[in-house]
């Protein structure tokens, strides 16, 4: 009995010491509830002209109901409507949440209620290209990818392209291949769409097989389209501030998350050596002459950083489609804006520059406007 019981009190002992570990493992932070700018950013009026293009850019709206419509798909698709012919928008990846596009079990035929509301996620994104006329890509995310494939999600958008006469792809992909970095142009604009998830799961090879495509992509790029803005889109963000780089708000979220990593590796996290790998091959690919820009979601929040010494000229993050998603966000020395509210971000492509806007979904307030290049006239 003695033995059982001093058992217990040391079970006992290393249940509450692992607690409290966890608790205090993350330092938690303050979060940007209401907009963050760097203090030498400057702030614009938004121009009286017209962009030559704009770009909408938002991500991990996989939690998104079609009825009632979520409201951030409404406002990117009430912001495409303006000029649908002179519009792009891009949905940044994890596109259904949890596990993707459903799968049918052996001998299935039809999917049944709860598979059926996961699809209608994915349409009330391809609503906005409906509704609005602008044509609308998709990329994958490591939460598409958790179907074990994400053949079915890109056959489903083709069908619905094809039935519903819309302009809409998922992009990059290949039936029963490496999904291969890919390129749509546009006035003034080159569009890549790279399979994130894929390249930091891959192997080396696969790895290297993959960036070496893009340097030659962008390569190719530079000489037919040697003016061109290129805007490089994915799921995973090259730099952040919010939890995916360990950065919390949340006692309670930062023991969860420590929690978990006792028994499953965080490969989703900036920290994760794949994951490393990737941004330090990533940053070397998109080290050119051009001017670039890279795109990301993962993190729900809003973010602009500038360029390091190698890589794009600025990375935005904007995963903060669905308010049921958004995270608390801080900043570093890189970051030029921050915020943790629900939202997008708009690109418009100028003769004078490229502007930034971080608009909220909520009034579709901007909450935040600057030049990211600009020759004054």
């Amino acid at each position: 009995m003695k033995f059982f019981k001093s058992l217990m009190l040391v079970l006992l002992a290393v249940v509450l010491s692992t607690i409290v570990y966890l608790l205090f493992k993350h330092e938690v932070q303050a979060s940007h509830d209401t907009p963050y700018t760097r203090t030498d950013v400057t702030q614009v009026e938004a121009p009286t002209s017209e962009p030559r293009w704009r770009l909408l850019l938002l991500g991990d709206a996989g939690d998104s109901t079609l009825d009632p419509w979520h409201p951030t798909l409404a406002l990117a698709s009430k912001l495409a409507s303006i000029k649908p012919e002179n519009t792009s928008v891009v949905m940044l990846g994890d596109n259904i949440y949890m596990t993707g596009y459903p799968n049918l079990d052996e001998g299935e035929t039809e999917f049944d209620e709860k598979q059926l509301a996961a699809i209608d996620r994915l349409n009330a994104q391809l609503q906005i290209s409906k509704r609005s006329g602008a044509e609308l890509f998709l990329v994958p995310g490591n939460h598409d990818w958790y179907a074990s494939q994400v053949d079915s999600q890109a056959e489903h958008v083709a069908l619905y392209a094809q039935q519903q006469q819309a302009k809409v792809q998922f992009l990059p992909w290949q039936q029963d291949a490496a999904p291969e970095p890919t390129a749509v142009h546009r006035d003034g604009v080159s569009l890549v769409f790279l399979d994130t998830q894929w390249l930091i799961t891959t192997d080396q090879s696969g790895l290297d097989k993959g960036l070496a495509q893009l340097t030659q992509l962008l390569s190719d790029i530079e000489r037919d389209h040697p003016d061109n803005l290129i805007l490089v889109t994915g799921h995973h963000p090259l730099q952040t501030m919010g939890p995916h780089a360990e950065y919390y708000t949340s006692r309670g979220y930062a023991f969860v998350m420590g929690l978990i990593s006792l028994f499953v590796d965080m490969d989703q996290d900036i920290t994760n050596p794949p994951y490393m790998r990737f941004i330090d091959g990533l940053n070397k690919s998109l080290n050119t002459s051009s001017k670039v820009v890279y795109a990301a979601g993962h993190e729900h929040s809003l973010q602009l950083f500038e360029g390091l010494n190698t890589g794009p000229n600025y990375q935005i993050v904007s995963g903060a489609a669905n308010s049921s998603k958004v995270s608390g966000v801080g900043h570093n020395d890189h970051s030029l804006f921050a915020v943790s509210k629900e939202g997008l971000t708009q690109l418009s492509l100028y003769p004078e520059g490229l502007l930034l806007e971080a608009i909220a979904t909520e009034g579709g307030q901007v909450l935040h406007r600057q030049w990211l290049w600009h020759t004054a006239p």
